[in-house]
């Protein structure tokens, strides 16, 4: 899978030379993307009560003037990088496993979770931050990491659903199965990358089989 799979940064990269010829709207997006970059960089590198403004601002080369015309405090920051994110998985999720036919609900479960770990996988600092340090980032990143959740959780119902109407024998979980598979499956990763140190390359294919095996048991007709 391309290390780019999962970007906070627009294509153009950095600001050239001439920027002020550069549309407004190309350098706010430029700047915005780097403090997200940075923030989420920071947080994997630090942890997040341990990163400040003045580390991201740093990491993102820009002033602290505009980190606040983007942002109203660390917190807004890593909360647009987290959305960004879990965005980007969801439709990474879907595009891989909805190429499949709808009554493959099994084989659509294994590309999923495949898809997921390897786009973690090339992007560490990633899974570091939105998998194991949002959880000490407040009362907001948990309600919002939460969603996440609700969100997979109801990807994986619609796979049963699609399947069911496609006439493959399958069972249509309940929404609290379908959120403990997906716990589950953030659990299994989460404890993969805490065991993984930071500069080391992370690998999560430990966790693909027995994931597979926990979200296909949900759906598994008795």
């Amino acid at each position: 899978m391309p290390e780019d799979v999962l970007r906070l940064l627009p294509q153009r990269l950095g600001l050239p030379r001439g920027r002020a010829a550069l549309p407004e709207s190309e350098v706010a997006a430029s700047q915005r993307g780097r403090i997200m970059q940075a923030v989420s960089d920071e947080v994997a590198a630090r942890g997040y009560a341990r990163t400040t403004v003045a580390a991201i601002t740093g990491r993102a080369r820009v002033s602290r003037t505009t980190f606040y015309q983007c942002f109203a405090d660390k917190e807004e920051s890593f909360a647009a990088a987290h959305e960004s994110i879990s965005e980007q998985l969801v439709q990474v999720i879907r595009e891989q496993a909805g190429a499949l036919p709808d009554s493959a609900w099994q084989e659509r479960i294994r590309i999923g979770v495949q898809a997921l770990t390897a786009s973690l996988e090339a992007r560490p600092t990633f899974a570091r931050s939105f998998m194991v340090e949002v959880h000490g980032a407040g009362p907001r990143l948990v309600a919002q990491r939460d969603e996440v959740v609700e969100r997979h959780a109801r990807s994986l119902a619609r796979v049963a659903a699609l399947a069911a109407a496609a006439g493959a024998a399958v069972r249509i979980p309940t929404e609290l199965e379908v959120v403990g598979a997906i716990g589950a499956t953030e659990e299994l990763i989460a404890r993969e990358i805490r065991r993984t140190a930071p500069k080391a390359r992370l690998s999560l294919r430990r966790v693909v089989a027995p994931v597979v095996t926990i979200h296909t048991a949900v759906l598994r007709p008795e």
